[in-house]
């Protein structure tokens, strides 16, 4: 006998006309998902502009959909909108391009590539650690600086160059080009319908200035050969027919990485700052590692700094900055015994999954010992949790490519600043959390510095 269908068998979460209103005008979507998870359901299905849309909570089911049916999936509607600003990189391409895209670019995160690339992450942090406007009591906007971080450090990674003077124009061309579309990039939006918005010519001369740098530094690689960084690995990469990726996709692929490269991380090590400074036995542990160390902390270290790891991997469990993924069916699946048809929006949400009681104890408490063996060696399976509990760079065939770049970059910048320095809130500042491209600080984070001996 066929298995039942979910219009048939499964529930229906029913929206009402007051919860549709506060979608569509909600800073917080995460809101929303809270409110699909009460209850803890494993699976729930419910409408959006008349059509079906399944959010899988359970680890087993986010491990399916990720994973096992990975052939099975492509992009949600929302990211061809994504497109209008990062064109076909490897966030928004689909089917075989993305495939080929990930083959040609795999080889820039060769293990001998990410320790260079680390390495030179602890040589940006540190040039921070020591800039003047750091000095012992200052007040610092730390999430601001850790985006201006980032995105340094991004530029040396794929450029080989210090993007010190386009720092300015690039930050503020990715922020306009981001905070209109956003919402977009949400299933649950009625904004991805709109193709046009009042902010149209600044988007436009925003992604010109975006397309100028990186066409700048593609011809500049073009007359001094390969410099060891990430662009010029695309520029000397070859498909299988040994035919090079045209210069358009060169950008697409520069800028993708751009924004994914520094928005994520910047957010990560902010809610870390934030975590450290409301859990003082966590940062002197943390300090008490980092100080163990006889010089500044390179890719060698990283088994030196289990803890380091582990408060890493436990900020990006509670405040994950990339909080909600979602995919297309192109043929019907069955999750937990219900079919859900070909077309249907799938959504996996690291925001709930990360932080459910039933796979995560004392789920909103922050506890990096989790993360730690018997015998103090960090260890993503020493939680105990299920597989797909846990994906903040995703799972599956769209796996992050950079993602042990990402790891020890954050592990390494934060030994590295945290060897110097401790930051504490100060009173009255205002936290929420602004799900966007990446999970924010909705109001930045105001924080006074204090140099360590």
């Amino acid at each position: 006998m066929a298995a039942p269908t979910v219009q048939e068998k499964l529930p229906e979460l029913v929206l009402t006309p007051v919860d549709r209103l506060r979608l569509r005008r909600t800073r917080r979507p995460t809101d929303f998902l809270e409110r699909l998870g009460a209850g803890s359901p494993r699976i729930v299905r419910f409408r959006l502009r008349g059509q079906d849309t399944y959010l899988l909570i359970a680890p087993d089911l986010v491990r399916e959909l990720l994973v096992a049916q990975g052939r099975a999936t492509g992009k949600a509607r929302g990211h061809s909108h994504a497109r209008m600003i990062l064109g076909q990189g490897l966030l928004t391409s689909d089917g075989d391009l993305h495939q080929r895209q990930r083959r040609m670019i795999a080889p820039a995160f060769h293990p001998t590539r990410v320790e260079q690339y680390a390495d030179q992450a602890v040589v940006t942090a540190t040039v921070l650690a020591e800039h003047p406007d750091w000095r012992d009591g200052a007040v610092r906007d730390v999430a601001e600086d850790m985006i201006d971080l980032m995105l340094l450090n991004i530029g040396r990674m794929l450029f080989g160059a210090d993007l010190t003077e386009d720092a300015g124009a690039v930050a503020g061309a990715l922020t306009t080009l981001l905070r209109p579309f956003e919402r977009r990039l949400l299933p649950t939006s009625k904004l991805m319908r709109r193709l046009r918005t009042p902010g149209d010519r600044q988007i436009a001369a925003a992604g010109a200035e975006l397309t100028r740098v990186v066409e700048r530094h593609i011809a500049e690689h073009r007359e001094s050969g390969d410099r060891g960084d990430i662009l010029s690995m695309l520029l000397s990469a070859r498909d299988p027919s040994g035919e090079p990726m045209p210069d358009g996709q060169v950008r697409d692929e520069a800028v993708t990485m751009m924004l994914a490269g520094h928005e994520t991380s910047a957010a990560a090590l902010s809610w870390t700052w934030l975590f450290l400074d409301e859990n003082p036995s966590v940062a002197e542990r943390l300090h008490e590692e980092v100080d163990r160390l006889d010089t500044t902390p390179t890719h060698g270290d990283l088994d030196r700094l289990p803890w380091s790891r582990a408060v890493i991997a436990e900020s990006l469990r509670i405040m994950p900055p990339t909080w909600m993924m979602s995919r297309r069916l192109q043929q019907d699946v069955v999750f937990d015994g219900w079919t859900v048809p070909d077309g249907s929006t799938c959504i996996v949400a690291q925001w709930l999954t990360h932080r459910d009681e039933r796979w995560w104890p004392t789920p909103l408490t922050f506890r990096p010992e989790r993360w730690i063996t018997p015998a103090g060696k960090f260890d993503e399976t020493a939680p105990g949790q299920p597989p797909g509990a846990y994906f903040p760079f995703g799972m599956g065939r769209r796996v992050c490519l950079g993602q042990p770049f990402a790891r020890a970059e954050l592990a390494l910048v934060l030994a590295t600043l945290t060897r110097h320095w401790s930051a504490t809130l100060i009173p009255g500042h205002p936290i929420d959390i602004r799900p966007g491209t990446a999970l924010r600080p909705a109001h930045g984070l105001r924080m006074t510095l204090h140099r360590r001996p």
